[in-house]
């Protein structure tokens, strides 16, 4: 049996472009001999739905689209299979819309070509692939022989494969390593977040650290230099270095002069303490103060940052990453803010280890390096009071992603953790950061999903809870 395997890219509720793609595509089976044409789960509808699936007119539009995309295929003599497991002439067919999460689609094959050896017979398996706002469908359809040969499709991009179930072949899709398809992933996600939003230019504040650097590269990537904003905007308390590396970063990457602004919000900083003066005089609280400071000039930069955003129709990238959101180390209504958390989903280590990705990546293509080496080695600070470091206030990040991925995505109980031979005062105020940092993260914006436990999906916790771990 020749069978097509339709890895497509199709759009949340739209049922006719979605059946207009799958109509191409059944041709294009069609033309090639097969007479089945497997899709990912979801083609007609494009992904989840939410409160789409309780309109009555849309439901009635994909009924219609579905009825259209049957009688096309019928009348090309095809198959179409939808959304179902099912056995065609001895082969199990799955249609699937699987989201990627670090190792799912070597865990997938390995899982089909089990199944094929233990079911005696071919296994085929379709993935829909495409970004939906934070969710990533990664693709990787595969077909699984008994004898153990597999043919894997790409991930990250759409593909139409013409199989003959009764020839066993093995073909690899080079899929990459993990630090490849989290950089694949998070591309894609970008791209279409901007292609089916009908958004076409982003912004992002340049701050000379790792994080916004790392998002600048990926954007770059996903959307082209032409159609990036940037802006920096440094304090009193930046550093001439990190001001220079995001200049020199700007140039590697190819942003155009007249799309990049450098602003200092020092005066801007300095008025509104004068305004203030009177109120942090009455209080008691001199540490209360300095914060509200540092934090006055993140949401000072969220302001211009939006300024730049509104009047020139550029949608915000936000920057901050897993480890800050997961401990509240971020200013609400300030570096917290954005349409769409490109990082929101790694950890600070998986930041740094992305970003030399990258770097080699483009070495090896003869590109230059997008990120300055100095950005990647500096040691992180939000510059907001002199000599301020990331470390003045956290556990170094190795040992608190550490203890987070115990927590979050591990499951793990705070005494679990100490008994692996964490410190024990170290786990507890770790702990008691991750329960205290919920009122931030319900306001964070939609995050690229990449870990199997996200916050705003897997990881949900009430705000007005017992705090306990």
């Amino acid at each position: 049996m020749k069978i097509a395997l339709v890895q497509q890219n199709n759009k949340v509720g739209d049922t006719a472009g979605n059946a207009a793609r799958m109509k191409r595509a059944i041709a294009e089976a069609a033309a090639q001999g097969a007479v089945c044409a497997a899709f990912g789960g979801d083609a007609l509808t494009g992904g989840p739905l939410l409160g789409l699936a309780d309109s009555a007119r849309f439901r009635e539009q994909a009924a219609a689209a579905r009825a259209e995309v049957e009688a096309f295929a019928a009348a090309k003599g095809v198959r179409l299979l939808l959304n179902d497991t099912v056995c065609e002439e001895g082969t199990a067919v799955c249609c699937a819309a699987e989201r990627f999460r670090h190792g799912i689609a070597e865990e997938n094959r390995k899982r089909i070509a089990a199944e094929a050896a233990e079911a005696g017979r071919p296994v085929v398996w379709v993935n829909a692939v495409g970004g939906q706002t934070g969710t990533i469908f990664y693709g990787g359809s595969c077909i699984a022989w008994p004898g153990g040969e597999v043919v894997e499709l790409p991930l990250f991009g759409e593909a139409v494969r013409v199989v003959d179930t009764a020839v066993p072949e093995g073909v690899d899709a080079e899929w990459g390593d993990r630090w490849e398809q989290l950089h694949g992933a998070l591309v894609l996600g970008v791209r279409d977040y901007f292609a089916k939003t009908g958004c076409r230019e982003a912004c992002v504040a340049m701050s000379g650290g790792i994080d916004s650097a790392l998002v600048l590269a990926i954007a770059a990537e996903a959307l082209g230099a032409e159609r990036l904003k940037v802006i920096m905007l440094p304090s009193p308390y930046s550093t001439d270095h990190s001001v220079a590396d995001s200049e020199e970063m700007v140039r590697r990457v190819g942003i155009p002069a007249g799309q990049v602004w450098r602003i200092p919000i020092t005066g801007t900083f300095h008025a509104a303490m004068d305004a203030l003066r009177p109120v942090f005089e009455a209080s008691a609280n001199g540490a209360a103060c300095g914060l509200a400071e540092e934090n006055m000039q993140a949401r000072i930069r969220l302001m211009m940052t939006m300024a730049l955003s509104n009047s020139h129709g550029a949608l915000m990238l936000n920057t901050s990453n897993k480890s800050e959101a997961a401990v509240g180390y971020g200013t609400l209504y300030g570096d917290t803010s954005g349409a769409i958390a490109v990082i929101g989903d790694l950890y600070k280590g998986e930041v740094y280890a992305l970003a030399r990705q990258i770097n080699r990546a483009a070495a090896g293509q003869g590109k230059p390096e997008p990120i300055p080496e100095p950005i990647l080695t500096k040691a992180p600070s939000a510059e907001l009071r002199p000599g301020q470091r990331d470390s003045d206030s956290l556990p170094d990040y190795p040992v608190l992603d550490a203890v987070l991925v115990r927590l979050i995505e591990g499951g793990r109980s705070a005494a679990e953790v100490v008994a692996e031979g964490y410190d024990a005062e170290t786990v507890e105020r770790i702990c008691r950061l991750l329960l205290g940092g919920d009122f931030k993260r319900f306001q964070l914006p939609p995050v690229l999903r990449v870990s199997g436990c996200s916050f705003g999906s897997e990881w949900v916790w009430p705000i007005a809870a017992t705090k306990v771990l």
